[in-house]
């Protein structure tokens, strides 16, 4: 028998926002693709976005889904949805992703709820030094659908240095003020900067982003593991990030990404102009080295194995 188990999280695609939560997204669908025998998920959203009642809709709804359902394992994707399962009695697992435990109130409420779980996840070091435990897991991509084509060649007729906001512009926490005054500070020194936003853009065209752009700019106020940083790794995107979430530890184990605590527009528009040189001949960029970690088939291994500690002993498998 499968191991049955309810993602319930506020982090998921739907057909008005259907960027949003992709990761989680993409998280559940490589479980169920590496273990198709073992593994039975299905998702609870809970929509806060459209109102905060969705919560406490949640909160009764949720004990009878659970147990109808006879679910071994509720996997919850992030804190603040923990509020919607203080009346299950069912094992728990929480993954925090970053603004839940890192921006205020959200992160105080979170580490009260955190108590709640069996198991913690945390996507990144700076997130279990803000919680205080937790494994860290990160969300993995699908790194085959970035890997640059054979055949790729630099083709930019315009001249123009392409620069990719990796976000919604309209996102606070995102911090587009900062990434448009990187972009001035470039053209002041003479580079015809045209930006490039991922907003709007369909999921399965947004590699062709990566691979059509020069330079990734990540000027988050926070993040937790952005994923982002990842698919750029994979895309052989050359990327200027601010010190946030585990941005600095991926950017150290390659040649082509670089990573500040400042956030002074013109130093970073520096560092970008120091990546130039990568951008003609990316084919020769190295990343095969981490394309294992990165990818999301290694990271369902993990999460399975948290899964069938909290499951029955019958459903165990070795």
């Amino acid at each position: 028998m499968a191991v049955k188990v309810l993602v319930v999280t506020n982090l998921f695609p739907t057909e008005r926002k259907p960027q949003w939560g992709t990761f989680v997204k993409e998280q559940v669908d490589s479980l169920c693709s590496a273990f198709p025998d073992e593994l039975q998920i299905d998702v609870y959203l809970v929509d806060g976005s459209l109102s905060k009642v969705s919560y406490v809709k949640a909160l009764f709804e949720l004990p009878k889904v659970v147990k109808s359902g006879k679910y071994d394992v509720v996997h919850v994707h992030y804190g603040l949805t923990l509020l919607a399962l203080l009346l299950v009695k069912a094992p728990i697992v929480a993954t925090f992703h970053g603004s839940d435990l890192l921006r205020q109130p959200v992160g105080f409420l979170s580490r009260i709820l955190a108590k709640k779980a069996d198991r913690v996840i945390v996507v990144s070091e700076n997130l279990r030094s803000a919680l205080g435990y937790g494994a860290i897991i990160p969300c993995g991509i699908v790194a085959d659908r970035f890997l640059l084509p054979q055949k790729w060649k630099y083709d930019n007729p315009s001249g123009e240095l392409r620069v990719l906001f990796p976000a919604n512009s309209t996102v606070p926490v995102k911090n587009y003020p900062l990434f448009a005054e990187v972009c001035r500070a470039l053209t002041s020194r003479g580079y015809k900067v045209r930006e490039v936003h991922l907003s709007g853009v369909p999921r399965e065209q947004v590699p062709q982003v990566f691979w059509d752009s020069d330079v990734m700019l990540l000027t988050s106020h926070s993040e937790g593991s952005p994923t982002v940083i990842k698919e750029a790794i994979a895309a052989k995107l050359p990327f200027v990030s601010v010190d946030v979430g585990d941005a600095r530890s991926w950017a150290s184990k390659i040649d082509f990404g670089a990573v500040t605590e400042s956030r002074e527009p013109s130093h970073i528009a520096d560092l970008v102009s120091q990546l130039l040189n990568k951008i003609h001949d990316r084919s020769a960029l190295v990343n095969t080295h981490l394309l294992d970690q990165l990818d999301s088939r290694s990271i369902a291994c993990r999460i399975k194995a948290i899964y069938s500690e909290l499951s029955p002993p019958s459903l165990r498998r070795p």
